[in-house]
């Protein structure tokens, strides 16, 4: 079950649909790879998410980040990561969503409960991206769409699994050296 059923206590549709999506994207390659910028937390395409962005969102949001197998970051990283594939799928369609429809969106997969403070709100209409374009698209050209894009995450953040659309464990880089130097 993923964090965001756990969150709402169901899987919809989508869910089901990213997640089977992940795993035949890992049969296509690998998306992972380092941002450019250690100040950018995500970048997929066009679409860049700043490592204050990230943490604004961190901050406001982590009481909402419920997970089993996830640390709150963890999930605050997902979500931003899965919010920034959407949006750049949506982007690569020439497609738009508006403020409205994202909230639709939200609420179509009980997901309002990111509408109770502004930062996790806007956080969620991100997020909201990829689930209109799973909602939108076709199992097959999905998988096609999202195995053409170059997923790069900080790796302070821990690294992009692919093959279940979350971003998961930690790099040297997360826990920076605190001892002498010779």
């Amino acid at each position: 079950m993923t964090y965001f059923a756990r969150l709402t206590g169901r899987v919809s549709r989508p869910t089901r649909v990213v997640a089977a999506v992940a795993v035949t994207t890992l049969a296509a390659g690998s998306l992972a790879g380092c941002v450019p910028s250690s100040s950018t937390a995500v970048e997929v395409g066009d679409q860049k998410v700043s490592m204050e962005t990230f943490q604004k969102d961190l901050d406001a949001c982590s009481s909402l980040a419920v997970s089993d197998t996830m640390t709150p970051r963890q999930v605050i990283a997902t979500t931003v990561t899965r919010g920034a594939v959407g949006e750049a799928l949506l982007a690569r369609s020439g497609r738009t969503l508006s403020t409205a429809a994202r909230d639709e969106v939200l609420k179509a997969n009980d997901l309002t409960v990111l509408e109770s403070n502004p930062t996790c709100h806007q956080m969620g209409r991100s997020l909201a991206s990829l689930y209109a374009v799973v909602q939108t698209t076709d199992e097959k050209t999905l998988m096609a769409q999202i195995g053409d894009l170059d997923v790069q995450v900080n790796p302070r953040l821990g690294g992009w699994q692919s093959e279940e659309l979350l971003v998961a464990g930690s790099s040297s880089l997360s826990n920076l050296w605190s001892g002498t130097r010779s």
